[in-house]
Order: structure tokens, then C-alpha cells, then sequence
């Protein structure tokens, strides 16, 4: 027998062998909802990897829903492993692991794609989310910065790698091509500057929420709250929306409580559907609007990331307010239809003050709940990169 079948047989089998629990409790007029956490750890991030799992464990309560979580940590073959327990019949959670992989690119179109359709195969359920943890920088694509294996991209793997860096990393494209159309109610990306324009715009068609970061997102993530927030996600007796919105607060409030450099958040909940319509009414306005922004105009738009942190070079923003952006190009009244398309868009975002204050942090003091990129003359890789993402094509007809 082929030995690639056999394999596939067997995790098939393993597979099987844990879809039927004899848990009981959840209440079977419920929608089910299965959720995947994909821990893209194969990094500089795999030490946190534990803390994650374990924090996932102890916010677990099992409903009738399902979360999988597929664990690629550096040193250790990757696994896929599921949250059981919580409930009568094993009140303690526990996680089992259901399948073992051999080596492989976690930061690739070709795993991730592999994984969303094996839980979905296996765990079929009304309602699917995904948890993408990793590190991140929105749109921009692998060596298209001056330093390109500081790019993060979504995801980044060490083993193997193909950058100079000795790294891989999944860009923007990838990551959608991965998960088939009106797959997901929601994807929060616990990775940094994902709440761009640019994100959500390639994600409408995949998820219909996204809960993101107009900056960094601070290690350890989402970990402090999944302890006792996490069942906010699997509350399908409201809506995704209300469920999203708890889980959301729930960081911001834990995050507003500390002190110093760790009081910083920017976070927003996204609403896809909108998208169409913004990229329509900007692209409107765009050929009758004035461009061109000198230095000192681009230096007063809120921005959101942390220039030179990163071995970058030039060290001048690239990701800034996209509410803000409009204010200074466009007329009142197309700012205001521009902002009552936002309002359609953005259904939740909070933010600190301070971001990573005494860090070369900023103040926040216009946080619109979206990003967005602005072509420099010190970027003229990014900027040609920039035109051919699918948000600069839709606003530039």
C-alpha cells in the first residue's frame, strides 16, 4: 500500500476515533461551532507556545462545540491536538493530541490550507472560527523591506527556511488562498498590525469578522484572558458578533489595567461585508482628491507602528490611521460618506492612551479602527509592491 495513503488512513482513522464523545450537557438546539487555533510557532515565538496551550486548556468548557489546535513549536515535530474535558462526565479539561506530523513549513499556503480542511472534514459544525497566532505585519510581502527577514509577513517558520534570514514566511496572498470562500464567522489574529485596509479587504470573501491590531499585538497575546474569555467564542446562543465583542472587551480591559510599557492595545473588530462598498466610494473619490503629502503632512497622520524597532531601515512609519488619512485628503463631505461607510465596518476597537510608551512608542490619538499604507519615496520596493495588492487595484480602477 502506498505509504502516503497509509498515512493519511491512519490519521483518517485517528481522526475518527475522536469525533463521537459521550460528554454530556450541550444543549442540542445550539448551532455548533468548531474553532481552530493555528500556533505558527516555529520561531522566536516558541517558548510562549506552553503558556498558550496550557491557558487554552484551563478556559475550556465543553458545549457541544469543538477546538483544535494545530501546535508547530522550533525543536518538535508539529501536532494537532483537541480541547476535551470540561464537562460532567470529566469536569478537569484536558488536551489530547489526535495527530502527529512529520517536519513542516507551518508558514505555508500548503499546511495551512491542509489543516483547515482536515478539522473541517473531521469536525463538521454549523459555524467555524480560527485563532492565527504568530508574528505578522499585514500586507507587505516577504523582501520587499530593506532588511526583508524583518518583514514577519503572516507567520514565519525557521525550519525550513528560504529567505537569506533562514526563514519562511506566508504573505498576504497565501494566507487567503489557503481558506476557501465564506469559510469562517470570524479569524482573530493574534499576530501584529493586521487591522490594515489592505487585510481586511482580501478577507472579505473569507471570513465575515475579523478581530485584529492596528499595531503590535504584545506577547503573550490573547493568553491572560482565554482563562476565563475563551468561552465567549463558543457561545453560539448569541450572536457571533455579541460573542466577539465580549471576548474583545475582555482584552482591552485586562490590557487597560497595566502599567507602563504593557498598557498598549489597539485592537478592532472588523465587519467584512462592508469592504466592497469602501474600496467602491474611495476609488470614487481618489481621482478627484489631492495625493501628494510631503514628509512633514505624512509625519503628523497617526501612525501605528514603531519605526526602526525592527532593523528597519528606512525608519519612517508604514502603517497609518486610514480614517485620519481621509481627513486630510478628502473634502468634508467625502469624509463623511467615507466614515459612514467605517461606521458599517468597524463594529467595535478600543485603544490605550499610550502605546509601548518609554519603547520609541507613540501617542494614540486617532485610532479609526483600520490601517493603511501610504507610498513614500523612501519605500519605492513597497510602493510598487503596494500596487498590486488587491485594495490598490479596487481604489484604483
Amino acid at each position: 500500500m502506498n505509504r502516503r495513503f497509509t498515512y493519511w488512513l491512519a490519521l483518517t482513522l485517528l481522526f475518527s476515533s475522536c469525533i463521537k464523545d459521550d460528554y454530556e450537557g450541550p444543549d442540542p438546539n445550539l448551532p455548533s461551532r468548531t474553532v481552530i487555533v493555528y500556533l505558527g510557532g516555529d520561531n522566536s515565538l516558541s517558548a510562549t507556545l506552553t503558556e498558550e496551550v496550557e491557558t487554552l486548556r484551563r478556559g475550556w468548557t465543553y458545549t457541544g462545540n469543538r477546538c483544535l489546535i494545530y501546535l508547530d513549536a522550533a525543536d518538535a515535530a508539529p501536532k494537532l491536538l483537541s480541547l476535551r474535558g470540561g464537562c460532567q462526565t470529566y469536569p478537569e479539561p484536558f488536551v489530547e493530541t489526535v495527530a502527529e506530523y512529520p517536519e513542516e513549513n507551518s508558514a505555508s499556503v500548503q499546511v495551512l490550507a491542509r489543516v483547515i480542511d482536515d478539522v473541517v472534514r473531521l469536525y463538521p459544525a454549523d459555524s467555524y472560527g480560527l485563532i492565527f497566532a504568530s508574528h505578522a505585519s499585514g500586507w507587505l510581502p516577504a523582501g520587499t523591506l530593506s532588511e526583508p527577514n524583518r518583514s514577519r509577513s503572516i507567520g514565519i517558520d525557521t525550519n525550513p527556511g528560504t529567505l537569506a534570514s533562514g526563514t519562511t514566511e506566508m504573505e498576504l496572498v497565501d494566507f487567503v488562498a489557503a481558506i476557501p470562500d465564506g469559510q469562517f464567522d470570524f479569524i482573530l489574529f493574534e499576530a501584529c498590525l493586521m487591522a490594515g485596509v489592505e487585510v481586511a479587504y482580501e478577507l472579505r470573501d473569507k471570513t465575515d469578522y475579523i478581530l485584529a491590531s492596528s499595531a503590535e499585538l504584545l506577547a503573550p497575546g490573547f493568553c491572560p484572558i482565554y482563562g476565563k474569555s475563551l468561552r465567549y467564542l463558543f457561545e453560539t446562543n448569541r450572536t457571533v458578533e455579541q460573542s466577539l465583542v465580549a471576548f474583545a472587551q475582555a482584552y482591552y480591559d485586562y490590557t487597560n489595567t497595566q502599567s507602563g510599557a504593557y498598557r498598549s492595545t489597539t485592537l478592532s473588530l472588523l465587519r467584512t461585508q462592508g469592504m466592497d462598498a469602501l474600496a467602491t466610494r474611495t476609488g470614487e473619490l481618489l481621482p478627484h482628491i489631492n495625493l501628494s503629502l510631503d514628509v512633514s503632512d505624512i509625519a503628523s497622520i497617526q501612525h501605528f507602528d514603531r519605526p526602526g524597532s525592527y532593523g528597519d531601515y528606512p525608519a519612517s512609519p508604514r502603517y497609518f490611521d486610514f480614517l485620519n488619512l481621509m481627513e486630510r485628503i478628502a473634502t468634508p463631505a467625502d469624509y463623511t460618506a467615507i466614515e459612514s461607510l467605517m461606521n458599517d465596518i468597524v463594529v467595535w476597537k478600543a485603544a490605550t492612551p499610550t502605546f509601548m510608551d518609554g519603547y520609541n512608542g507613540f501617542a494614540v490619538t486617532r485610532h479609526s479602527g483600520l490601517t493603511t499604507y501610504i507610498e513614500q519615496d523612501c519605500f519605492a520596493g513597497l510602493n510598487e509592491a503596494y500596487r498590486r495588492t488587491a485594495w490598490y487595484v479596487a481604489t484604483h480602477p
